[in-house]
């Protein structure tokens, strides 16, 4: 027989956690047990993993002391019983309350009892408590924890006559039910109800968080309703596009049809030939420019849009977007003016084709918003400037029609115009804000507008272009080999920013500077100079100006000052048609406005009798390509016929093939030198442009390598570009062709080639 002590310690040693063995130690201590047994406890339980000589078991195991009656000792009985099962059961379901559920509810619905687990450490508002009936507590839990609505809900699907009759139906049944964790937070919850024996009435009640699963799919449910909203916009915004594109193409193409028909019926007729070739002209150009803007956009969505950086003349690119708005502006009767920051330099560093489209743009749809007798401006400046890059800000007022508060947050939108009447009455395609608003921003640029409706617009465009140290270096070497600090200038303008802005670009010059803002006052002006002796080196006069204009002054100061001053006359407009009258009226020079540093020191370089900086505008070439001849590679029968008029034209002798095929079967076969040229299309049957072009170079004939091959094509992309490079092209034309650039073109390699 073992001993108190030894007995204890035999129980302590069979526990396979040993920090349990020492609890049990302490527990049934000797001495503690009889101290326990004098303050009146007497019973224990042990609840443990227990090692046997048949194995390991979990044991319970329940202790109870007394005194024997008969001796007076106090005796210990305990008895040990296996719950191996019972209690891998529980770790079983445990577990599947850690791994899905916050809680598991036991429901014996024919005794209304129940026992619930909950998994430990989570935030949740709780399972319905142990005590008293299932129905009573799940209607105290919904009142605690839920609004009304959730509550009923939570409450009939919780109802045993319901739960028995859906579950004869299904198997499981599921309902959601929000309820409030915290102050504040409200949670959803995902309850599945099952049964675990229907012969005994015994239900499981599983509860799971769903809340941001619930959340996500209502994100996503309201991200595909924005994006159906947004796609059957722009189906609709596409839609009416194809309905004004329609009615835009046809409107060119029917007089282009039309007055062909016309000119055919009227030849003998040069008057009327020429006038309908004129219309026919103004027509293909506005087509090609629906076309383009059409392709820009496709290019810019594609992500296939590029920016070139080259050198940009400020003075020539501002000049060719004025060339071409004061024509639309005159046209219209609306007052156009640029005003120009004397400290642009004279060159930057961008795409100008790129940027002058954004800004040709937005000056087009100002001289077409603003009504007759109205006024546009166009104001060029530099607002910052750094070693590589400077940011240029354009702005364009005008007093159109402006647009609503409303419609500004949707004006760079593709195809967007404020109202259908719109494009009814101006026309255009409602692409071009949208293509100038990705190209600015591709320019590390931004584009903002303001507008009143009924009183006008204001567009800004900020850019950043570079700057070279090259063109700072030319530009101050050539200001400090030029004086013209003794000359002495008056400037006559009606409007006074441009008079402040010349005088600030001469002083810049070195040069003395005053200004009037009427002919009248310039008259006084220079005859009071005479009478006191004295007389300006130069005089710069407006040719518009109110009440006198600038011939009318240029002719009256003559007549005071004989030939000793230098006359200028300014003006935006084509001079041509003035020219004559204006050197009647003792005019020694016309120049463009506004007014550039470069363009001032050649006028004031001629007035000194020094010799003219090179002309800004080469003179016209008179192409003659007689005894040269060209192999024409085109399978369009019309666009063959064309070309062959422009080359015979200039003297060419040309001959044809209708595909690539046919060009190099010709071209294999001629000797060196046969062929001055090679115009190439791309897009043809049985052979393309860019195959035929390849093959030709790696031929055996003398000049395969060195023979000209120009792509003529409609395909006017940067990356078509490349890829006539690539195949051995020495140039790319686009259609439809420009016969002055088609000729300098020819001229520059045929030449090329010669020399």
């Amino acid at each position: 027989m073992c001993s108190y002590d030894a007995t204890i310690e035999n129980l302590a040693a069979s526990a396979v956690d040993t920090d349990y063995g020492g609890k049990i130690l302490r527990m049934l201590n000797r001495d503690k047990v009889l101290a326990d047994y004098e303050d009146g406890k007497v019973d224990y339980h042990l609840d443990f993993l227990r090692r046997c000589n048949s194995g390991t078991f979990w044991a319970s195991t329940y202790l109870r002391s007394f005194r024997n009656p008969e001796s007076g000792e106090i005796i210990i009985n305990f008895y040990t019983l296996d719950v191996t099962e019972q209690k891998l059961r529980e770790q079983l379901l445990n577990r599947i309350v850690e791994l899905d559920y916050e809680s598991i509810t036991e429901i014996d619905v024919r005794k209304d009892t129940h026992h619930s687990m909950t998994i430990s450490g989570h935030h949740s508002a709780g399972s319905i408590p142990t005590q008293g009936g299932f129905q009573k507590e799940a209607q105290m839990f919904a009142e605690r924890y839920m609004d009304e609505t959730a509550g009923r809900e939570y409450l009939k699907n919780l109802d045993y006559e319901y739960m028995e009759k859906r579950l004869a139906e299904e198997n499981a049944y599921t309902f959601l039910v929000e309820m409030r964790e915290g102050e504040h937070e409200v949670r959803v919850k995902r309850l599945e109800v099952f049964y675990i024996s229907k012969e005994l009435s015994r239900v499981c009640i599983a509860r799971t968080d769903v809340t941001d699963v619930v959340r996500q799919e209502q994100r996503q449910k309201e991200e595909l309703a924005a994006a159906l909203v947004a796609a059957e916009q722009a189906n609709a915004a596409k839609s009416d596009f194809l309905s004004r594109m329609s009615h835009e193409i046809r409107t060119p193409m029917n007089a282009i049809i039309g007055m062909s028909t016309i000119a055919a019926q009227s030849i003998g007729d040069e008057e009327q030939v020429a006038d309908c070739i004129s219309k026919i002209g103004i027509s293909s150009r506005f087509l090609l420019s629906l076309i383009n803007d059409i392709l820009d956009m496709s290019r810019i969505e594609s992500g296939k849009m590029l920016l070139k950086g080259e050198k940009i003349p400020t003075e020539e690119f501002l000049n060719g977007i004025n060339s071409i708005c004061y024509t639309q502006a005159a046209a219209k009767n609306v007052d156009y003016e640029c005003i120009v920051d004397p400290i642009l330099d004279d060159y930057y560093i961008g795409d100008a084709m790129k940027l002058q489209q954004v800004l040709i743009n937005i000056l087009s749809n100002a001289i077409k918003f603003t009504r007759e007798g109205g006024k546009v401006t166009f104001s060029a400046s530099q607002r910052k400037r750094t070693k590589n890059d400077a940011v240029l800000r354009f702005i364009i007022n005008d007093t159109g029609v402006g647009m609503s508060e409303e419609f500004l947050p949707h004006i760079f939108e593709p195809f967007s115009q404020e109202s259908a009447g719109t494009t009814t009455q101006y026309g255009g395609t409602g692409l071009g804000l949208a293509i100038s608003k990705n190209i600015v921003d591709m320019m590390d640029g931004k584009i903002t507008v303001r507008s009143i409706k009924g009183l006008g617009s204001e567009f800004t465009v900020d850019v950043k272009l570079g700057i070279t140290e090259e063109e700072k270096l030319r530009h101050n070497q050539k200001r400090n080999h030029l004086n013209f600090s003794h000359l002495k200038t008056l400037v006559v303008d009606d409007d006074v920013a441009v008079c402040e802005s010349a005088v600030v670009t001469l002083c810049e010059m070195g040069i003395k500077a005053e200004w009037v803002d009427s002919g009248r006052k310039a008259i006084e002006q220079v005859r009071a100079f005479w009478n006191q002796g004295k007389y300006y080196d130069m005089i710069l006069i407006d040719w518009k100006m109110p009440d006198m204009d600038g011939i009318e002054t240029a002719r009256r100061i003559r007549g005071i000052v004989g030939p000793e001053v230098t006359i200028i006359i300014m003006t935006a407009y084509d001079w041509t048609f003035i020219e004559h009258e204006a050197k009647l009226a003792g005019v020694n020079l016309l120049m463009s406005k506004p007014m550039f540093k470069s363009s001032l020191i050649s006028a004031f370089s001629r007035a000194l009798g020094e010799k003219e900086e090179q002309k800004q505008k080469a003179e016209e070439t008179n192409y003659d390509f007689t005894g040269k001849r060209i192999l024409l590679v085109e399978d369009n029968a019309i666009n063959t016929e064309v070309a062959v008029m422009l080359l015979e034209n200039k003297g060419f002798k040309v001959e044809t093939a209708d595909n690539g095929l046919r060009a190099l079967e010709m071209y294999s076969k001629s000797e060196k030198g046969y062929y001055d040229a090679i115009l190439m299309d791309i897009r043809m049957p049985l052979m393309d442009g860019l195959t035929a072009a390849s093959n030709i170079r790696h031929l055996s004939n003398a000049d395969a390598k060195s023979i000209p091959i120009i792509a003529m094509t409609a395909n006017a992309f940067d990356d078509d570009i490349e890829k006539s490079k690539a195949a051995g092209m020495n140039a790319h034309l686009a259609k439809p062709i420009e016969p002055d650039r088609l000729y300098q073109t020819l001229y520059d390699f045929i030449s090329g080639k010669e020399v």
